[in-house]
């Protein structure tokens, strides 16, 4: 080792020795977040901080009182709308003091905070305190302090002690409550009384502003004009140290003692000192390092040991409870690529060029910058940063440069060098990776010069590495893996084989090539690969992938002097240490909290020693001290801020709802509040901003939602039933597999509700009997019906049967009707007939009659006479004969039904002769021819009719035949 080498060990050594002594790193600053106003939309000024026994943080603002979960801000603000000046939380209690207002806050029944004000059961006497600038807990009760009395809340009570002239600030150390008289000096409260403790002056003339247990036996007090004092119990002596000297220079305003047993002190002028009990200064950071303000009105540690400060303008938190610091823009370090200690400098390459500072600058409690300048010539994007025999080479995207005395020579003017290798260790010849191939690099005295680049190869090669002397490995994040085969002579590429998916590796790119433990492997997104050279393909490097644990794909990988592995995996970081039995270890909690940072596929980082790490990352330089002791198993947990039940025109809110899976705490909703809503807040504070939640509704989700920031989920329109809702949190810094949920039963609406379906199962059982009822009563019904059906059935066969017997029996009739009337008109042919052959025989008889008479006449003699006579007189017998009579009335009668008796009793005083005309005419015969049936002349049967109409009493409009003929 040279000289220089180890005198650069031993300052650096001795410089980190005092960090990992105290756990408060003196290199680079803390990773510092900034809330300014316009995040937490309240007052510029912040008086005071504290937490709840959730750790959500209260913060005493001009506006009233802030509260941070993690991730909201919300004010809260006191009655009279005045600045509250002091807070202190006990348990889920906040004490705020104000302008004559002071009081706590407690949540309601819904969970909400809400304010209850002390100065109604405070004498009215005292009403005008002034301010209340501190608030103490005490075995006396709660005390407030104004400069005007001392307020004592307990048991519902509020006694007063009044000052000898004025108060001045109180404060709380040793298990005592100190308060300062401006003329009487310092007490202490005991049992509401005060005990003097010192009379000095400097207690009358100047503002007490913080009070810290230096040792068992002594304070240490600051004042606001003359700095840091040691109280012993009888005097004060000032404090002669280095913090002290700033202090007064600055004015000290507000201070506390950290847990680790050190000290923060807020200056007006020059923002915040952490020293140790010796009075060193481990870090001063101000506005030129990333504070909002230099003005540190209050200092607070938080649970998780790191710092808030509440600004004159804004809020500051500073992770000092990290291995990890940073330089940053207030450094003039941007994206950085590439880090190396050389010569007692350290060289920092990035976007905008190289920076260098020497290795003393670095300690931040000496200046209030490191002297980061920027090397003339290297403007813009540095690649590389490379010693090769104790020179210092940087690749840039303008060619390379060689590196002396913080000056940068240009070795060639060729564009885009990517990184350097030595030519099989011979250190006169290096061999560059550029943008377009292989360029190659001798040594020139105390200098390099280009002296050719490589011909018949212009692939970027920006990782390689040399397996034999002229046999080469390119890793080519599109194409796959480069063998190339240079000349002896390094001129010119003899063979060039492409390798990909079709010779073992997995399909998807990129892959990357390294040296791991003197073997060359490829990493890609399925593990390492190792080249079978005999069968010239790529089998599973087994041994190094057991080290990795199935780890996904190595972007790059950084072996240190110890054997240990740094990797960068998906913009990922992490260490493989190697332990004393040869295994491997992994670590990656510590760098959870920069893996956002870093640059993805071009990581970096320079590992000086065991206790000196240098990162590359895209808001600067960060520096990890592998022996930092910090626990990162802390239990992150998630509250429900609020949860809201809401329906269409009603709301009912809860307020920091505890988890409830418990049957018996179960909360059950109606169901016109059947829309949720719930925000949720994890308060770890550490990379807040990156803090993620996945979450689902069993009853509704199948599935986790995505890890997202939002805190905030709401569900609509859900049906009844039982539903858990469930919260997971992840942050960059503690990762958890606890699960935080809330149970909860939306309750059917009534026409479901189990009253309900009580009254319906009435209701039910009523309609089943009033149907039994009526099923009865139809089936008697319907047996009655078809009874009366089947009586109908048999009453209409029967009518059917007589119907059809009627039909039959008409038939019959029918049938005998047809043979009457064909026996009536076989009678009416024979009365017909009969009536011919009487008319026909009267006509033949009466016509011989006449002949008879004519013949008689003739003759003059009458000798004939006699002869005649008797046949003229049988004639005239005959004509008159009643036989011919009696049968036509008998067959007249057959055929009209009795007609001539009906007349006969009908008109009993017709005479036969008349009753035959009746018949005759019935008959329908004509005058003619009834004249020879009745032996008289047309005449008399003309009279006849007409003394016929006479005795039947018609009238001269009535049809004598028609008569007849209807009767």
């Amino acid at each position: 080792m040279d000289v220089k080498r180890f005198v650069f060990c031993f300052v650096l050594v001795m410089t980190f020795l005092v960090v990992v002594s105290t756990e408060i790193k003196r290199t680079g600053v803390p990773l510092i977040h900034n809330y300014p106003r316009s995040v937490y939309k309240a007052g510029t000024q912040n008086w005071g901080m504290t937490q709840n026994s959730k750790g959500y943080l209260y913060v005493a603002n001009n506006d009233g009182l802030l509260e941070f979960d993690g991730q909201h801000w919300q004010l809260y603000a006191v009655p009279n709308n005045t600045i509250v000046r002091s807070v202190m939380a006990i348990g889920d209690t906040i004490f705020i003091g104000a302008f004559e207002q002071f009081g706590y806050f407690y949540p309601d029944a819904n969970g909400k905070l809400a304010y209850h004000s002390l100065i109604p059961i405070t004498e009215r006497k005292y009403h005008n305190c002034d301010e209340i600038w501190k608030i103490h807990s005490t075995a006396e009760g709660i005390v407030f302090q104004s400069f005007k009395y001392l307020f004592t809340f307990n048991k519902g009570k509020i006694s007063v002690i009044e000052p000898f002239s004025t108060f001045g600030h109180s404060f709380t150390a040793s298990g005592k409550l100190f308060v300062s008289d401006v003329e009487k000096g310092l007490f202490y409260l005991m049992q509401d009384a005060l005990i003097p403790v010192s009379d000095d002056k400097l207690f009358a003339r100047n503002e007490i502003r913080c009070m810290i247990p230096l040792d068992a036996n002594r304070l240490l007090i600051g004042f606001i004009n003359d700095g840091l004092f040691v109280f012993d119990g009888k005097s004060l002596a000032p404090w002669n140290t280095k913090v002290n000297e700033m202090l007064k220079e600055n004015t000290v305003f507000s201070g506390i003692g950290l847990s680790n047993g050190y000290f923060a002190f807020g200056s007006i002028q020059n923002g915040v000192y952490l020293a140790n009990n010796k009075g060193e200064i481990l870090q001063h950071i101000n506005r030129y390092k990333g504070l909002l303000n230099n003005t540190i009105l209050s200092v607070y540690e938080d649970r998780q040991g790191n710092l808030w400060l509440g600004l004159d303008n804004g809020i500051d938190y500073l992770e000092i409870n990290s291995p990890l610091t940073i330089y940053d823009y207030n450094f003039h370090i941007e994206s950085t690529y590439a880090s190396i200690v050389y010569n007692n400098y350290l060289y920092v390459g990035t976007n905008q060029g190289l920076f260098s500072a020497p290795l003393n600058s670095l300690d931040n409690s000496k200046n209030d910058q490191a002297d980061f300048k920027l090397i003339p010539g290297t403007e813009g994007q540095v690649w590389n940063l490379h010693i090769i025999d104790g020179q210092l080479l940087c690749g840039h995207n303008f060619g390379c440069f060689h590196i002396q005395d913080n000056k940068a020579v240009r070795i060639t003017e060729e564009r885009g060098y990517w990184s350097f290798t030595t030519h099989m260790g011979q250190s006169d010849t290096i061999i560059a990776g550029t943008y377009a191939g292989f360029s190659i690099l001798a040594r020139e005295g105390n200098s390099w010069k280009k002296i050719w680049k490589v011909e018949d190869f212009e692939e970027s090669s920006r990782s390689f590495l040399q397996e034999t002397d002229t046999t080469f490995w390119i890793a080519h994040g599109y194409r796959g893996i480069f063998k190339v085969e240079l000349s002896k002579d390094l001129r010119k590429a003899k063979n060039v084989e492409l390798y990909n998916h079709v010779h073992g590796l997995p399909p998807e790119l990129p892959y990357n090539v390294m040296r791991i433990n003197q073997e060359i492997v490829f990493s890609s997104k399925k593990g390492f690969f190792a080249f079978d050279k005999d069968n010239k393909v790529f089998i599973p490097a087994e041994k190094i992938n057991n080290i990795f644990n199935d780890q996904p794909a190595i972007d790059n990988l950084y072996p240190d002097a110890g054997g240990n592995l740094w990797y960068f995996s998906f913009g990922s970081m992490g260490l493989m240490r190697l332990l004393e039995d040869g295994k491997y270890t992994q670590i990656t909690a510590p760098f959870k909290r920069i893996n956002p940072m870093l640059i993805e596929s071009y990581e970096s980082v320079h590992v000086f020693d065991n206790r000196n790490v240098f990162i590359g990352s895209q808001k600067g330089l960060l520096h990890y001290d592998p022996h930092f002791k910090k626990d990162y198993n802390k239990r992150i947990n998630v509250f429900f801020r609020e949860i809201n039940f809401y329906g269409k025109d009603s709301t009912y809110k809860i307020f920091e709802a505890e988890s409830l899976n418990k049957p018996e705490r179960i909360m059950r909703i109606p169901f016109h509040l059947n829309s949720v809503s719930f925000r949720f807040a994890s308060p770890a504070f550490d990379a807040a901003d990156h803090t993620t939640f996945a979450f689902r509704l069993n009853g509704f989700d199948k599935n986790w939602s995505l890890w997202d920031k939002s805190t905030y989920k709401e569900y609509t329109n859900l049906n009844e039933g039982e539903y858990i809702f469930e919260v997971k949190v992840n942050n960059l810094m503690n990762s958890s597999d606890l699960i935080y949920s809330y149970s909860f039963i939306i309750e059917p609406p009534f026409y479901r509700s189990k009253l309900a379906f009580g009254i319906y199962t009435a209701f039910f059982i009523l309609i089943l009997a009033g149907n039994l009822f009526f099923i009865h009563r139809r089936i008697i019904k319907t047996r009655l019906r078809e009874q009366q059906k089947h009586e109908k059935e048999l009453k209409e066969k029967e009518s059917a049967y007589k119907e059809k017997a009627l039909e039959a029996e008409k038939e019959i009739v029918q049938l005998r009707n047809e043979s009457l009337r064909n026996e009536i008109s076989h009678k009416n042919k024979e009365l017909a007939n009969t009536t011919l052959h009487l008319i026909h025989k009267n006509k033949i008889l009466n016509s011989i009659k006449n002949q008879l008479n004519s013949i008689i006449d003739k003759q003059s003699s009458h000798s004939i006479k006699p002869e005649i006579d008797p046949v003229i007189s049988k004639i005239n017998k005959e004509l008159k004969s009643e036989k011919f009579q009696e049968l036509f009335e008998h067959y007249f009668d057959d055929v009209h039904q009795d007609f001539i008796s009906r007349m006969k009793e009908k008109h009993p005083d017709l005479s036969p002769r008349e009753l035959r005309l009746c018949a005759y005419l019935k008959m329908n015969l004509s005058t003619k021819e009834i004249a020879p049936l009745m032996n008289i002349s047309i005449r008399g049967v003309e009279i006849g009719r007409y003394r016929l109409r006479k005795k039947l009493n018609l009238d001269r409009e009535d049809n004598l035949i028609n008569y007849l003929m209807n009767f």
